[in-house]
Formats: C-alpha cells, structure tokens, sequence
C-alpha cells in the first residue's frame, strides 16, 4: 500500500468514525471547556481579536483565522475564508497555507490557531495532520449552523476519532463569542430581503 493510500484509507476511517460519534450523540452537547487562569484567557482573547480582525475582511462569510507562535507571541499566519477560488479555502487552510509559506512546513508543535469559528471537520483534520496541539475558537458549530451551512460534526469528535495519532494541548471554545456570534447574527440579517 502506498503511503498516498493509507492516508487516504485513515481519512475515509476519520470521517466514517467521527460521523457515527456525531450521530450517536447530541451534536448542541456542550465541550467541557479546560481551565485557563486569567491571564491565559486574556493571551486568549488578544489573539482572538486578530482573528475577527480577519474575519472582518469578508462580512458575507465572517471567518477569520490566525496562528500564534506561543514561545514569541508573534503571528505566524493569518487567513480569512475564500471559498470562491477553492472551496477548501476555510480560514484555518488559508491560515495554515500562510504559516507553510512564511515557515516552511514545520515547527508546528508551538502554535496556537485561533479562529471565529470551530473549526470544521476538514481544518480540524487538517490541523491534525500538520501536528497542530493547540486551538482557540470563538463560536461553535450548533450556533454557527444556524446561519452558515456547516457539517455538523464537532472539532472534540473529530480529535476523538484521531486517537493515538493525535496528541491535542488546548481546544478551548466560546472566546469572544458574544463578537462573533453576533458577526453571523448581522451577517444573516444582511443576506435577508428588505
């Protein structure tokens, strides 16, 4: 079997394993959230803005994403969805397409990507294979689902069903929620006829 095959065989397996979790589930269960002291959570919510500082860019779809070096505190990638040049082009993948081209494809044991919204199965999948520990989010998917098509398969089932090859550090939802979900709040509103 070649590589190319394997990993295709281990996605097929990811995607069918974390679907019958979400099934078997309630998808709306909240992630219980790990405990970050206060100065954490304000590390946490300085990144975050930058985030919906990208997000900001496309109030149509407003997903922003940045990756943060955690040894320096620098922004080692940043992207704003544009799935009109390639549906794969989620904030996360352009962010992550950044980090790739600023540092090469390597070092990711020390970042922390932060998005404004959790990241769907495929940035999560792909956060997984680059070996990225550590993930911020904003607001979840049971919220976001309500305004923007969404797969409805949460980021901890999707880090479930990557167990052993995956170690993860922090996922960490609900940071600045109350600004994002009313980003997709307004965003609706303005996608509604007069």
């Amino acid at each position: 079997m070649t590589h190319a095959h394997g990993r295709r065989g281990l996605v097929i397996g990811l995607t069918v394993a974390t679907a019958v979790a979400a099934v078997a589930k309630s998808s709306g269960a909240d992630t219980p959230q790990p405990a970050v002291d206060a100065a954490e959570m304000a590390r946490h919510k300085r990144n975050m803005q930058l985030a919906i500082d990208q997000a900001k860019r496309n109030p149509g779809r407003p997903f922003g994403c940045v990756i943060v070096d955690d040894l320096t505190g620098e922004v080692t990638g940043e992207g704003v969805v544009n799935m009109a040049a390639n549906p794969m082009f989620h904030a996360e993948v352009v962010a992550m397409n950044d980090y790739i081209a600023r540092h090469g494809n390597k070092g990711w044991e020390h970042q922390t990507m932060y998005g404004t919204g959790e990241p769907c199965p495929m940035c999560m999948s792909a956060a997984i294979w680059a070996g990225l520990p550590s993930l911020v989010y904003a607001s979840d998917t049971p919220f976001v689902r309500k305004f923007v098509n969404n797969i409805n398969i949460r980021a901890k089932d999707v880090i479930a069903a990557a167990q052993p090859l995956y170690k993860s550090k922090l996922l960490l939802g609900g940071v600045l929620s109350d600004v994002t979900d009313k980003m997709f709040e307004d965003r609706d509103k303005a996608s509604k006829p007069k």
